[in-house]
């Protein structure tokens, strides 16, 4: 049985119940899926939420880190979950917007499969390099890939995550010729990357931040429309001579399709003021991020206006990941 059929014959009885459902949830803890290891940003969002669910909802937020194929495997067991309000997971650009341009079969069809539920926060990637490597500018890296076709390396979070889309677009835009390495996970990428096993990253704010404030990793560029606040020093990739390139990661909570408009309104608002609280709030900060807030009509405009504007940009790139 498919899972849209699987949905569709679900629907009555679940719209009959969903009243006595939403009265008596929740009763039990909530898992919280992470498509990545810990480590990343991902991770780091779903703790914070899920220690302040018993507070907002009354039940402990559950975390349960489920990496592989950039975030699908754990998207697609969303998905796949009882619309109960027992399952919901932490997702982002990638997982929703990239994945169904990059993967023959992720398991899941974004906007059939899942019920968007608010978006928490945002952030910017960074380009970074080993402290070691002597290469202090962005014009000086392109200079060097240049010189040598092929010999400098990247290493991403997983092959089609937005770091492995932000250097494909950064090749894109300047014909350099740089090799891709992909990790599971943030957390192996940086300790190869700042090993010098491979050359450069364009990773996650938070990610970079932590390896640059510890002076293991040199920040050259960020990839939002203007510096960030945690690296005031470092400039936009279009202030270090790159027009017109930009990329922000957004993160946010999903949960199965059929999933009770009731439990959706208050899994959303419960998420929605943890993340704002002052506490919450100067914790992502810290990490490196924005809190950047959608609710469930502004998160579903935002993955349908995401998922135009990265098919066009890997289909425009002949990227395919088998």
């Amino acid at each position: 049985m498919t899972l849209s059929r699987r949905h569709l014959l679900a629907a009555p009885a679940l719209l009959a119940a969903s009243p006595v459902l939403a009265q008596a949830w929740p009763d039990r803890p909530i898992r919280i899926l992470v498509p990545y290891t810990p480590g990343g940003f991902n991770d780091t969002l779903a703790r914070l939420v899920g220690e302040k669910l018993t507070e907002a909802v009354g039940q402990l937020g559950v975390v349960e880190n489920r990496p592989g194929a950039s975030g699908s495997i754990a998207i697609a067991a969303t998905a796949q979950a009882a619309p109960d309000g027992y399952t919901i997971a932490v997702a982002n650009t990638a997982n929703l917007a990239m994945n169904p341009f990059l993967f023959a079969n992720t398991g899941y069809d974004t906007l059939r499969d899942l019920a968007p539920l608010c978006v928490s926060a945002r952030l910017m990637n960074a380009l970074a390099v080993p402290e070691g490597s002597g290469i202090t500018s962005l014009a000086q890296l392109i200079e060097r890939a240049k010189a040598q076709p092929g010999k400098l390396s990247y290493a991403s979070s997983g092959a089609g995550s937005s770091p492995h889309l932000s250097a494909e677009l950064l090749k894109h835009r300047t014909g350099i010729d740089i090799t891709h390495v992909p990790y599971r996970g943030s957390a192996p990428a940086m300790a190869d990357l700042i090993a010098g096993r491979v050359d450069l990253t364009i990773d996650n704010l938070p990610n970079v931040l932590a390896q640059v404030q510890a002076g293991k990793l040199r920040a050259l560029a960020v990839t939002g429309n203007e510096r960030d606040p945690a690296m005031p020093d470092i400039p936009t990739f279009q202030e270090a001579g790159l027009a017109g390139y930009e990329v922000y990661v957004w993160f946010g909570f999903v949960g199965p399709a059929g999933l009770p408009q009731p439990i959706r309104d208050r899994l959303s608002a419960a998420i929605t003021r943890i993340v704002t609280g002052p506490e919450t709030a100067e914790r992502i900060r810290r990490a490196g991020a924005t809190v950047w807030t959608q609710d469930q009509a502004q998160f579903t405009a935002l993955i349908r206006a995401e998922l135009e504007k990265w098919g066009a940009v890997i289909r425009g790139a002949g990227l395919r990941i088998e």
